[in-house]
């Protein structure tokens, strides 16, 4: 039966839920208030940074027993050097960002400079970088260095596999290269491998 104070709560209940979407629609609004460019660096600083989830699902993960993938087969996947290092980056970030490319040359204006891999859509550079038994920290600052200098990104991320275990102080020399050089974002990620 209708009444006075069903007609009363009907419309106090109506009011309520209009309130709950009003805010709810603002906070989906305000969560995209950041540029697409702001998400897109988000989520490959994420990727990056749990990069070695990937890598360790496809070498230590056995595929199902009748996978015509096998584990023997996935223990030859190594990363020996930085073009290893770049073409399971590039393939493993490509879904991410299709526009993706590798070594893509560029004109600094002082000669020609390769990217490992350029994403156009959002200015952003990714150097592999991976330790070798002839390279000390100092040959490796100072490649880091000359390459912040000479690419014109926006964002220019360096993931290195210090496989040799090079930098003896990680979380110091992220702090040094985990920050703005001249205008450009540049992030360092590092990976060591644990050998036991």
């Amino acid at each position: 039966m209708s009444n006075r104070f069903s007609k009363e709560s009907a419309t106090d209940n109506m009011l309520k839920a209009k309130e709950k979407l009003i805010f709810y629609l603002n906070s989906i609004l305000s969560e995209n208030d950041e540029s697409p460019s702001q998400t897109v660096q988000f989520y490959i600083e994420k990727y990056l940074n749990n990069f070695y989830s990937f890598l360790e699902a496809l070498r230590e993960v056995s595929p199902h027993k009748r996978a015509s993938l096998k584990a023997e087969n996935l223990q030859e996947i190594r990363i020996e050097n930085e073009y290893d290092l770049q073409h399971l980056l590039f393939a493993a970030l490509k879904p991410l960002c299709l526009d993706a490319r590798k070594e893509v040359t560029e004109d600094s204006g002082v000669g020609a400079v390769r990217s490992d891999i350029k994403i156009p859509s959002v200015n952003t550079v990714i150097e592999a970088k991976c330790t070798r038994k002839t390279m000390n920290l100092k040959k490796l600052t100072e490649e880091i260095e000359a390459d912040i200098v000479h690419y014109d990104a926006d964002y220019i991320y360096f993931y290195i596999y210090d496989r040799e275990k090079i930098i003896k102080d990680k979380y110091t020399f992220e702090i040094n290269f985990n920050r703005n050089f001249d205008g450009k974002v540049v992030r360092a990620v590092i990976l060591q491998p644990v050998h036991m």
